[in-house]
């Protein structure tokens, strides 16, 4: 006992000078002031864990190695994309919302391509049957690029198709994200042994877990023949199906796209495919051959974000839309933690007489985001923004709506994590008839809503409001 009590004051100096050299780190890393300070007072609040936590999820030892080499790629080898016709597109006269071209191309070098034909997928029970079908379609390639894989029923149903594919000799890659998706090595042993060419995003062991734990790949993308595409919120997984086994009815949104865009889309998977195998696609593969079979000209524009301050493309089209508003916006998103700029446009915009409403689910499957919302939701009350609680399920779609004519659906949840540490994917589309259809299915979600009132907020129980004042001081890290 003697001894313990001798080396007990030397194994708190080295604790705190442990503490000390941390919170260094974390100040010299740069990050943005909000998000630094969340982390170290997380430190300081609970140190072993807080320090655990920032490990887990906040240092970013490789991230230059893990991600220089991909942008280089993306730079160099994937923008050599004919930049007349881009042009010429930027500069549309009948594009009434005429700042959102020309800030899509000048903060990703994409422009809205013209002739496409979207399909809404409502949940996991509309979407499956149509991805399904247009896999067994596949002539020639096969990629797809999720979040969530897992082999249940409608993964191994996936599966099959995909190896019944290869066998027959279309190219068939898949990239699944290591931390969100759940395979079992048998499935990946007979998607091998099929012919099919599996990695994974970013693989996971648990004593490197520290510093690749928050660059994840949350992009849900299929791509078939160059031809068509989908993309939303709905991975692969038994739980976006209703009825389902999991006692939770999952409302969600998907697109299918037939045309011009789905090559943008290509190239964010040709991307990744760089990124997970080294191996390049190569580019006179990826062209779109049947623009004489689409007969509609839906102007569309595909953008992908992935980690980085500087790669935040979708969080700025997001402010983009909201400050182009002049009537209505309408917001969907299971996660609502959003960054200054985008909660300041939302403000500002509801204050000069747009009507904002605000879809977000009662119950979450991520309680600490959950109360870390409610925080923002007085302030949102206050200028006039309306905000809901979808009570029939989870809602997990990902869509907003502008002045019934400009319309996002994607991955990308309205928070900081999908903003600037998750690679993400959203379609962007200027077509009154599809922002119509969404703008239908958000005001049937509203009859499964109640309206927040200030009174709500206010007669919480305290320490539900202590909980979500804590969340609220670690938002930026959620």
């Amino acid at each position: 006992m003697d001894y313990i009590e001798t080396i007990r004051p030397f194994a708190l100096i080295v604790y705190y000078v442990f503490i000390s050299f941390v919170i260094i780190l974390i100040i010299l890393d740069n990050k943005k002031p909000e998000k630094a300070f969340a982390f170290i007072f997380l430190i300081l609040l609970v140190p072993v864990a807080g320090v655990i936590i920032y490990l887990l999820f906040g240092a970013q030892y490789q991230k230059r190695k893990l991600f220089t080499k991909k942008r280089y790629f993306d730079k160099v080898y994937l923008h050599k994309i004919n930049q007349a016709s881009k042009e010429l597109v930027k500069s549309n006269p009948s594009f009434d919302y005429k700042k959102l071209p020309v800030l899509f191309y000048n903060i990703e070098q994409v422009s809205f391509t013209q002739q496409n034909e979207i399909r809404v997928l409502n949940n996991g029970e509309e979407k499956f049957p149509v991805l399904k079908e247009e896999l067994l379609k596949a002539k020639q390639s096969i990629h797809l690029d999720y979040y969530i894989i897992k082999d249940d029923n409608i993964g191994n149903e996936v599966f099959n198709i995909l190896c019944s594919k290869a066998r027959q000799g279309v190219q068939v890659k898949l990239i699944y994200d290591d931390v969100g998706s759940s395979i079992s090595k048998n499935g990946l042993n007979r998607l091998k042994l099929s012919g099919v060419r599996a990695y994974p995003y970013m693989p996971v062991l648990f004593s490197r877990l520290a510093h690749k734990a928050n660059y994840r790949n949350h992009r849900k993308i299929a791509v078939i023949d160059n031809e068509t595409g989908f993309l939303g919120g709905i991975n692969i997984k038994d739980k976006y199906i209703n009825p389902n086994n999991y006692d939770l009815f999952w409302r969600d949104t998907h697109l299918m796209i037939k045309g011009e865009a789905v090559i943008d889309l290509q190239y964010l998977f040709i991307s990744d495919w760089f990124f997970v195998s080294g191996e390049k696609i190569d580019l006179s593969e990826v062209q779109f051959e049947n623009r004489h079979k689409i007969s509609n000209k839906v102007p569309t524009s595909i953008l992908g974000s992935d980690y980085g301050k500087n790669n935040q493309t979708i969080m700025e089209a997001f402010f983009g839309m909201i400050t182009s508003a002049r009537k209505e916006i309408l917001i969907t998103t299971p996660y609502f933690i959003p960054d200054d700029s985008i909660f300041n446009a939302l403000k500002i915009t509801a204050k000069s007489g747009v009507s904002i409403k605000l879809i977000i689910p009662e119950k979450t499957d991520i309680k600490t985001a959950f109360f870390a919302s409610q925080t923002y939701l007085k302030d949102l009350l206050l200028s006039g923004v309306d905000v809901y609680f979808y009570t029939k399920g989870m809602m997990h779609s990902k869509t907003m709506i502008v002045d019934s004519k400009i319309s996002t659906v994607g991955s990308t949840n309205m928070d900081q994590r999908s903003f600037s540490l998750n690679a993400e994917v959203n379609a962007f589309i200027y077509d009154a008839e599809l922002a119509q259809k969404l703008k239908f299915h958000f005001e049937e979600d509203l009859k499964d809503c109640y309206k927040l009132q200030m009174k709500d907020l206010r007669n919480r129980p305290w320490y539900i409001k202590v909980l979500c004042s804590i969340a609220r001081l670690i938002a930026p890290i959620l």
